[in-house]
């Protein structure tokens, strides 16, 4: 009941700012803008020049999904720089919610919606191509993904502004998500550290448990040394 509280004044906050509002719903904006482009824009292409890009809808649905839960972790990053400016994260810390639960709070507001965006992608980009657990799974990363965006931005910038010009910065992880298609070594192995590159993967081969578990275990390792610097940082 709490969680559910602390939820709808979050809503109610993102709302009057602008670019915050913006940043919440820019993930049905872009789901809805690639679906119509699957549907109009790509048989247009493939009728007029023969290429198909069927073969790549993959990594079509990679970038949705690591775009739109990377917008949602925007929004957390700029929420926890305003309460840091504010010092509303230091009364917080002082309340029976406690840091911990402060952290907590913030890093699940992005995270559930991660999760119903990430559902949503899923089903409207490629319906019926991926099993449940796949696409549950997907949601549970993409909830990483937001968290990890999230305490990125908090963590590496002063302000919004800075943290506006970082977060065009973080974009460029989205690159990792496309490794394979360069013929570049060095480059995938070096994907192989990044979030973004098991989310192709794991679309790609849903059911390899040696996907599923690099894809887990590499989000995981970065959310855990992200809350680790951002305890060390408070203390």
């Amino acid at each position: 009941m709490i969680q559910l509280i602390h939820f709808r004044n979050d809503i109610k906050r993102i709302l009057r700012d602008p670019i915050m509002a913006m940043m919440l719903i820019a993930p049905l904006l872009l789901l809805t803008a690639f679906k119509l482009m699957v549907l109009l824009l790509i048989p247009f292409i493939h009728t007029k020049t023969g290429f198909d890009v069927l073969p790549y809808s993959q990594y079509i649905l990679a970038f949705v999904l690591i775009t739109s839960s990377g917008m949602l972790g925007i929004v957390t990053g700029f929420m926890m720089i305003d309460e840091r400016d504010g010092n509303i994260a230091e009364l917080m810390s002082v309340t029976p919610l406690g840091r911990s639960g402060y952290l907590i709070n913030r890093l699940l507001f992005a995270s559930m919606l991660s999760v119903v965006y990430a559902i949503l992608t899923c089903i409207v980009m490629m319906p019926g191509t991926l099993p449940l657990f796949s696409i549950l799974f997907l949601s549970v990363l993409s909830a990483f993904y937001a968290a990890i965006i999230g305490l990125l931005i908090f963590s590496g910038a002063d302000d919004k502004v800075k943290g506006l010009t970082f977060a065009k910065a973080l974009n460029a992880l989205a690159i990792f998500a496309f490794a394979d298609l360069l013929p570049l070594q060095w480059f995938m192995v070096l994907s192989w550290f990044f979030p973004t590159y098991w989310i192709t993967q794991l679309i790609k081969s849903p059911d390899s448990l040696l996907v599923n578990f690099f894809a887990f275990a590499v989000h995981l390792v970065w959310l855990y040394v992200l809350i680790i610097r951002y305890w060390r940082k408070k203390s």
